[in-house]
């Protein structure tokens, strides 16, 4: 019951806000001493069937994917996630989490600091693969989600609303949850002792979240959005210096 509340919420905020979901479920699954290769798969395939209900609804609500920019920024994120994921060996888990605190910071200042920043839309295919390449090497290195990096860049480089933002993003997300599944089973690895109980609840959370988004304005997004981010950081603070 608790697996399918924590897969529930964190994907009803996730579809709402594009951050995804996986990046709340796999330390919340890692709080209940679930193992790593457990909780990422678990989280994937959350995330995974979230991502197609979600879409699924917003659009037929009215929402549009950006399909030229989005999948150049989605191979972008592909390639920098097998990147990020092959600089882990070389530093010291701690410093991942300590570094993860930092990139939350770094992410809440952008959103305070975006109605007084310029106005930019990258026009350019090699930029769009490059911004996705930074957002993707950022989610490989600190093995969490990139979520909230893709809502950055989206709003602060393709000068996007945050709901419009939050559809994309989510969609960045299930093509880059779809790479990360393919390296689970080329691994050999599909443990579905607990997905089983949490996709039902996921899939009811990406339902509902991608009613919301379309309900509730930029400004409510926005609020949900950065309260998340601080709900992040509280969450690693505390796994890494009072756990």
């Amino acid at each position: 019951m608790g697996f399918g509340i924590i897969a529930f919420l964190s994907t009803l905020v996730g579809a709402i806000v594009g951050v995804g979901g996986g990046l709340i479920i796999r330390p919340m699954l890692g709080f209940l001493n679930v193992g790593k290769e457990l909780a990422s798969f678990s989280s994937a395939a959350c995330v995974f069937c979230m991502g197609i209900v979600s879409l699924v609804t917003t659009v037929k609500k009215g929402a549009e994917i950006q399909l030229k920019e989005t999948i150049v920024l989605a191979l972008g994120s592909i390639c920098g996630a097998f990147i990020g994921g092959a600089c882990i060996e070389f530093v010291s888990g701690k410093f991942i989490a300590i570094g993860y605190i930092f990139a939350m910071v770094f992410v809440l200042v952008c959103m305070a600091a975006r109605k007084y920043m310029p106005r930019i839309k990258l026009k350019n295919p090699l930029l769009q693969f490059l911004a996705g390449t930074v957002t993707g090497g950022l989610s490989g290195f600190f093995g969490i989600g990139g979520g909230p990096f893709q809502m950055t860049a989206l709003l602060l480089l393709f000068n996007l609303e945050p709901k419009e933002a939050a559809v994309q993003s989510i969609f960045i997300t299930l093509l880059t949850t779809v790479s990360s599944l393919i390296q689970y089973a080329v691994k050999g690895y599909w443990n579905f002792s607990l997905a089983v109980f949490m996709i039902p609840m996921a899939v009811l959370g990406g339902f509902i979240g991608g009613l919301l988004n379309r309900k509730f304005n930029n400004k409510y997004v926005s609020v949900l959005f950065n309260f998340t981010v601080i709900f992040i950081i509280l969450m690693q603070i505390y796994s890494v210096f009072f756990r």
